[in-house]
């Protein structure tokens, strides 16, 4: 990482439909925003006063949503949530049949409360990004590799993702923070593709 001096964060999303016989179609590959929960963050990790293990500071989630086109010209650092993300209302919005891993766990709202969903509940889904999903590429740079199989998000319109550090307050139940955001084209998920995202953030 960077000198203190220096930090700026940034980042570059990629999306690939994988179809069936193995082809890769890129639909997306553009820059993200980095947003404010990353300086919170890490303002908390270096100030010593939010968790006590290095490991909730890591960024370990993700979220899809379906509203990320509305926010697409005015959309940056102080987005602290997906417009909708998916599992708000329906559990089964990933898929009944999805093997992604599911954690349902809290929001960090801007002000650090627990952010309620579009139901009035305080409980969001988020997938887990797997260690061997995360690649150190240079000194100061990280991939994270987002796999959504076929059989996941069906008969949803995509339109927006976000990463999400684990839980710098050090909660009991985890309080994960959007730290970097990003709407994209509509990409009507079916089980014919499945979709990869290769995001790398520079430090």
């Amino acid at each position: 990482m960077r000198n203190n001096e220096s930090f700026d964060p940034s980042g570059h999303l990629e999306i690939y439909k994988i179809y069936n016989d193995g082809t890769e179609a890129l639909v997306f590959d553009e820059a993200n925003t980095i947003t404010s929960g990353m300086g919170v963050g890490l303002g908390l990790l270096y100030a010593g006063s939010g968790a006590d293990n290095i490991t909730n500071f890591q960024i370990r989630y993700f979220q899809l949503g379906t509203s990320g086109q509305s926010v697409i010209d005015k959309y940056g650092v102080s987005q602290f949530s997906l417009v909708s993300a998916l599992g708000q209302v329906n559990v089964n919005d990933y898929g009944a049949d999805s093997p992604l891993p599911l954690y349902p766990h809290e929001l960090m709202n801007y002000d650090g409360d627990r952010k309620a969903d579009s139901a009035g509940s305080y409980t969001w889904l988020f997938p887990l990004i797997s260690d061997n999903a995360i690649k150190r590429v240079d000194l100061n740079s990280v991939t994270y590799i987002l796999y959504v199989d076929r059989n996941s998000c069906n008969d949803q319109i995509l339109n927006e993702v976000g990463l999400f550090m684990k839980n710098p307050l050090g909660r009991t139940i985890e309080r994960s923070t959007l730290v970097a955001y990003r709407p994209f084209v509509n990409i009507s998920k079916t089980s014919d593709f499945s979709l990869l995202f290769k995001w790398t953030l520079n430090f």
